[in-house]
């Protein structure tokens, strides 16, 4: 049967054709002989070809083949790759290219050393999960984390893109921290025990708390909570330090006890810089003022670091804190690592 777009190109062909001829045997083309020749051949075959095609579509269905078959028959091509899949037109398919994640977690100085232990993966805003999310659609953000008793790992946290994605976890071996006190008016250690600073009825002292950490290692690498516990009589204690390591605000959950019921605390927030793996010696100094009452001779004090680990929620978001409060518990997030404590005391 006739289509009106196979008529409309019958009709363009045979227009092409007639000009071409017409326009090669005109008086301009007398000295050209080869381009005259050319010009006239391809305006004789656009003129055949628009009659014949024109024919066809007044033929009955089958004598010269359907109009498609004379304009279109340009095959599709099949399998073609990209797009986020599904199914093509008629003639091929659309094959999938599906986005993949690659996870692993080494030691932050030594990237032969892989950590091992539970692996999170939270994709958006989904719940974290332990199965690995290989397949992957660009522009998700996923969230990878390893659960390592004896490293404190960092998640890695990446948007997704539309080829293969590496997410690479790095990690800090667990060390020990050398934690100390100094009485800065006495100049002397307040950790041996013996007369140090005297802590008399509305006497202050000046002590020095010196922290350096492992290298290449650390004991506790994403910040947390220095606790101050010391005799109730105590007023006031104000800490400062010149590296910018103590928080203005405190994003931290602190349980603690005191070793005597003759004893409070006070905490203070700290970042990373504390014990960032480079072995650094920070020192951070802290006044205690005194009330009325002497604390007596002997009296310790006490000085606790309590580092923030991540966890996982019962909500299923992997998040940093010193204990996991978000489950409603007061464990600690690294209690399984060490837990540096010094303990002072202070003079007549």
């Amino acid at each position: 049967m006739a289509t009106t777009l196979g008529i409309v190109l019958a009709l363009i062909f045979g227009v092409l054709g007639l000009l071409m001829t017409v326009a090669g045997f005109g008086k301009n083309w007398k000295r050209k002989g080869f381009l005259k020749f050319a010009f006239i051949t391809l305006g004789i075959s656009f003129l055949v070809y628009g009659a014949l095609a024109g024919v066809a579509q007044i033929a009955p269905t089958g004598a010269f083949g359907s109009a498609s078959e004379v304009f279109l028959s340009a095959s599709v091509p099949s399998g073609i790759v990209g797009g986020t899949g599904g199914t093509g037109g008629t003639g091929g398919t659309v094959a999938t290219y599906q986005p993949t994640g690659t996870y692993s977690a080494v030691d932050k100085y030594s990237a032969t050393t892989s950590i091992s232990g539970t692996s999170y993966y939270k994709v958006g805003n989904n719940e974290a999960t332990t199965t690995a999310q290989t397949n992957l659609n660009p522009g998700e953000l996923v969230t990878y984390w390893v659960d390592n008793s004896t490293y404190w790992v960092a998640p890695e946290v990446k948007t997704a893109s539309d080829k293969v994605t590496t997410f690479v976890s790095k990690g800090w071996a667990n060390g020990t921290a050398t934690l100390s006190l100094y009485d800065q008016t006495n100049r002397q250690s307040a950790t041996n025990g013996a007369y140090n600073c005297s802590m008399g009825a509305n006497d202050q002292c000046s002590v020095e708390i010196t922290y350096q950490g492992p290298s290449k290692q650390s004991a506790g690498s994403f910040g947390g909570l220095m606790v101050l516990e010391h005799n109730s009589t105590i007023s006031q204690v104000t800490c400062t330090d010149t590296d910018g390591i103590l928080l203005d605000d405190n994003p931290y959950s602190l349980t603690y006890t005191t070793s005597s019921t003759a004893h409070v605390y006070k905490a203070y927030a700290y970042d990373d810089k504390l014990d960032d793996g480079s072995g650094a010696v920070r020192r951070i100094d802290c006044q205690y003022k005194n009330g009325g009452t002497a604390v007596g001779a002997g009296s310790d004090f006490k000085v606790s670091i309590i580092p923030a680990d991540y966890y996982v929620t019962n909500n299923g978001d992997i998040v940093l804190d010193t204990e996991k409060a978000q489950n409603d518990d007061t464990t600690r997030t690294g209690s399984v690592k060490n837990l540096p404590t010094v303990t002072g005391y202070w003079g007549a």
